[in-house]
């Protein structure tokens, strides 16, 4: 009996079925992160919510998470507040407005965008002669494609309105139909409205329609033309925007730059694994991951890049590489180091690209790699390594708390990050207090408390100098004494006999 195999339609429409799956599952599995709240609160009409300096119980700061922001407030507090265009936050508001409201409804608009952009990335595929479901599978397994790929920030939109730009401008390639390429130029446009880094890969992929067009010169200043309906909208909001978040990273050092530039592309692509063996196994399986990226950079040079046709290879290698190259630029220019696994995301559809290319006849090769970014999968989806800490030291101050229990917060750098995934995930019952310095803390005058849990959460500048010294106040008190307690949380109980 001959069982009929399924068509490149139905094996389409499985590996979307599981792409979908897999990205549904690491977005409802993953904590919330430091950022994602800062884009539920944006919506929510107040960027950076005024906590109460008193204790109160979870359920009382539930409001801050449902307030309903205009438009026009969200560009108000991004262009005052932020360093990102609102493009997204305007449509995760109508996202919003049509789900309700909780972090993985928020994750679930990401789910789809990216589901859209791998369509487009398979198109792109499918013109320049590569295999377009391998192309989707190395790519959804890449660690940093799948990150940005659900969480509730710019990153989805941005790669799915850039795929579709050089998807379009394939289209209109070598063609006298401009509508494709107007209408390309306007997708990579949009993207720069989305995030500003996708500014590199728009450069990229515009220089190179008008420099294969050359010929016809209106043809190859179209999409230019089109993607300049954004330039004055993302001007307004960086020029505003271009002195803040000064002291974020490193100053510019072009070595060290140029390392973790590395370090971070391989991780982009293989994941996060050395994180989770101990010493020395860990350093012994970064070197062997490192030797493996080098030679797949190799394979996709002498194997994958003679696969495709001389103008196709100079579109993809320039959008490979626009993203390092572009960060470098960046930080050069304002003399930091913005480098880090979810900035180098752009560029990864193209590396899933070119390995599919150089994999097709390799398919032991093609094996290893998969089963390496498997696990790297799996470890983004429930490894606490890969986690911020927020909401699982929420629950872990929720299961050590009893009657008359207070848990101190930390305000952290910005009332955003840690605040607002912790107060998300803790019950509403439980008594918690937000403190911005050391001053705000009395043990003396918290003697009604039994039991004081810190949560340790340590993530920015101010949270690193604040539990250290609140821990040591009450140590200091004859009264509280330190209990043995999980490691995301501090304890301390009250002693005294006149304590109520």
């Amino acid at each position: 009996m001959n069982i009929p195999r399924p068509g490149p339609k139905a094996s389409t429409v499985a590996i979307f079925g599981v792409v979908a799956i897999v990205l549904l599952i690491i977005a409802w599995s993953r904590g919330g992160e430091y950022d994602e709240y800062y884009s539920i609160f944006l919506i929510a009409g107040d960027a950076r919510p005024n906590w109460p300096i008193m204790p109160v119980t979870v359920a009382t700061l539930r409001h801050f998470y449902h307030g309903h922001g205009t438009f026009l407030t969200i560009a108000h507090d991004l262009r005052h507040g932020d360093v990102h265009p609102p493009l997204y936050f305007w449509l995760l508001s109508l996202w919003r407005d049509l789900v309700g409201m909780g972090l993985v409804r928020m994750r679930d608009l990401s789910v789809l965008l990216t589901l859209v952009g791998l369509a487009s990335l398979a198109r792109i595929a499918a013109r320049v002669g590569v295999s377009p479901l391998l192309t989707i599978v190395l790519t959804v397994l890449c660690y940093g494609f799948a990150y940005t790929g659900i969480v509730a920030r710019n990153f989805a939109l941005a790669d799915t309105l850039s795929l579709t730009g050089v998807m379009l401008l394939l289209a209109a390639d070598n063609r006298k139909d401009r509508v494709p390429a107007l209408l390309g130029g306007v997708a990579l446009g949009a993207a720069c409205f989305s995030n500003y880094l996708a500014s590199f890969t728009t450069i990229a992929a515009l220089a190179w329609f008008a420099v294969a067009n050359r010929r016809h010169a209106a043809q190859a200043l179209t999409p230019a033309l089109g993607a300049g309906v954004f330039i004055p909208a993302g001007a307004w909001f960086f020029l505003a925007q271009a002195g803040t978040r000064k002291g974020q990273f490193h100053p510019f050092f072009l070595p060290r730059a140029l390392l973790d530039l590395t370090r971070d592309q391989a991780g982009a692509l293989l994941g996060a694994l050395p994180r989770y063996m101990p010493h020395p196994w860990s350093i012994v399986l970064e070197a062997c991951l490192g030797l493996f990226a080098a030679f797949l950079v190799i394979v996709a040079i002498r194997s994958g890049l003679p696969l495709l046709a001389p103008r196709h290879r100079a579109l993809i290698v320039s959008l490979i590489l626009a993203p390092p190259i572009g960060l470098l630029a960046l930080g050069a220019i304002f003399d930091n180091t913005p480098i880090e696994v979810r900035y180098v995301w752009l560029g990864l559809p193209y590396i899933g690209l070119i390995l599919a290319a150089a994999l097709r006849d390799r398919p032991r090769l093609a094996a290893v790699l998969m089963a390496v970014q498997l696990s790297a999968i799996i470890g983004l989806a429930i490894a606490p390594q890969t986690m911020q800490p927020a909401a699982r030291t929420a629950r872990s101050a929720a299961a050590n708390s009893g009657p008359d229990t207070l848990v101190v917060v930390p305000f952290g750098n910005d009332g955003v990050g840690i605040p607002g995934p912790f107060i998300a995930a803790a019950p509403s019952r439980l008594l918690v207090q937000i403190i911005r310095t050391a001053d705000a803390v009395h043990p003396a005058a918290m003697m009604r408390f039994h039991r004081i849990i810190i949560a340790n959460i340590t993530v920015d500048s101010s949270s690193r100098t604040l539990i250290p010294q609140v821990a040591a106040l009450f140590k200091a008190t004859s009264c509280w004494r330190r209990q043995a307690a999980p490691s995301d949380i501090i304890v301390f109980d009250n002693h005294c006999r006149g304590a109520t």
